[in-house]
């Protein structure tokens, strides 16, 4: 874990005790800081109490004795409604911060690069992860993906934390002050947690506050204006999908370009289909750069990366058929990345909406063969793509296994070389416990299909 020494005799909270919390509080009584903690799961607290720790419901508890509370990133403390713990300590002015911040304060001399967008992030900081640890580089990745920031093992000056940041985080990140900060993209998500687009881009951006060097996307018309701040304050480096630059890291014509050279071919790659994992490539490879990386160090990690799990991940193929588990895909525009990689495809999605539902995958549908909706969204995604699309026949079910179950014999009938695609395009709240649960139970339920006898398959 990280070492909080330097805390040894201060006072902080701990407001929330998943696994974010629970490591909080851990590195913080082995560094001698005392601990008071607080969740509404009396489990938890009998737990954080056998490590050492005071126990203290913060909405009626005196706070001013603590030096900050260190607050699980899921816990809303401004919008849409802030917690009653959350306004006690503001009106005691004890500061929230994230478990981030305590390990950005204590990395000793360590680099840390940062990551952060709406879509992409979790694939590009285990991509980045990927190659420093096959070129020998000392590494530890964790945040917002795998192991939470203070769970991670402490590293000397000579290594490298790489870390996926949400707005969740960047939001009680008050100094991050990174080697290097990367902005993938910026589409609508977490809107209602945000008060709208302008805060949530607003959070994001955060990631430049004292970073040392940038490295930002410029697909959108938001990386294009933050490229053209940033540069000014700092190093920036540009990477585009969309135009082939002559000073940056750009995608052209199935190649990774560096200042128009290419140097690496996409087709050679195990796990880094379509445009957004090129997008992905291109960070990672300019990040790999800009700590000074050659270009052969990089190329072979670029070549075998496997790819995350539930990330457009292959579970099998049936006859003609291939099964995808996407259930990462929380929004519409994860999901229209998703639809523009394959061909021919049977499309299963649904959840619990999000602002706007399917808006903005218009222009990804064209191989759409037929939709099938489930869950709370159901109604509501038929519905808006019977008007974006009222050529797409689509269906509506009240769970996901009856939705493959349908994608299943469609596909098999129709005797064409097909994708069988989940990628929600929504939160997993109303039916599971995490989108990891979502594609668990996907890939169990594809592991055990057969294909229909009407095909000749075996009984």
């Amino acid at each position: 874990m990280i070492d909080l020494s330097h805390l040894k005799g201060r006072r902080y909270g701990v407001f929330g005790l998943g696994r974010t919390g629970m490591a909080a509080v851990r590195a913080l009584i082995a560094g001698g800081a005392e601990v008071v903690a607080w969740d509404d799961n009396n489990d938890l607290l009998e737990i954080a109490s056998r490590e050492g720790a005071e126990t203290g419901n913060f909405m009626t508890a005196p706070l001013a004795y603590l030096e900050a509370i260190v607050w699980s990133p899921g816990a809303p403390f401004l919008a849409p409604k802030p917690l009653p713990a959350a306004s006690a300590a503001r009106r005691q002015g004890v500061p929230l911060i994230s478990d981030v911040q305590l390990l950005l304060d204590a990395k000793h001399g360590a680099r840390v690069i940062g990551v952060t967008g709406s879509n992409g992030k979790s694939t590009t900081t285990a991509l980045i992860g990927h190659i420093l640890q096959r070129s020998g580089r000392k590494v530890a990745v964790g945040g917002n993906l795998g192991p939470p920031a203070l769970g991670l093992n402490h590293l000397s000056a000579d290594g490298i934390y790489v870390l996926e940041l949400s707005s969740y985080q960047l939001e009680l990140t008050p100094s991050p002050n990174l080697d290097i900060s990367i902005f993938l993209n910026l589409e609508p998500d977490h809107l209602d947690r945000h008060s709208g687009l302008h805060n949530y881009a607003a959070q994001k951006r955060r990631i430049f506050i004292g970073c040392k060097s940038a490295i930002i996307g410029t697909d959108d018309p938001h990386g294009r204006w933050l490229l053209e701040r940033c540069k000014k304050d700092f190093p920036s480096t540009e990477i585009s999908t969309n135009h082939l630059l002559d000073k940056g890291v750009s995608i052209n014509n199935g190649w990774l370009c560096e200042d128009e050279q290419p140097v690496f071919a996409f087709n050679s790659a195990k796990s880094l289909n379509g445009k957004h994992n090129q997008q992905n490539a291109a960070a990672a490879y300019a990040a790999a750069r800009n700590l000074g990386l050659s270009t052969h160090e990089i190329i072979p990690s670029l070549e075998n990366f496997d790819g995350l799990p539930h990330r457009q991940a292959l579970i099998r193929n049936i006859d003609r058929i291939t099964y995808i588990n996407d259930s990462k895909a929380t929004n519409s525009a994860a999901a229209a990345r998703a639809l523009s990689s394959f061909g021919r495809t049977f499309w299963i999605a649904g959840g619990l909406p999000k602002d706007g539902g399917l808006k903005g995958i218009e222009e990804c549908l064209k191989n759409v063969v037929k939709a099938y909706f489930f869950g709370q969204a159901g109604n509501s995604f038929k519905n808006q793509l019977s008007q974006m699309a009222p050529s797409i026949p689509a269906s509506e079910y009240d769970t996901m296994d009856e939705a493959l179950a349908a994608a299943h014999n469609d596909a098999h009938r129709d005797f064409e070389d097909s994708v069988i695609l989940l990628s929600p395009a929504c939160a997993s709240f109303d039916q599971f416990n995490s989108y990891e649960h979502r594609g668990d139970v996907f890939t169990d339920l594809v592991s055990k299909l057969e294909a229909p006898r009407s095909n000749g398959a075996a009984a």
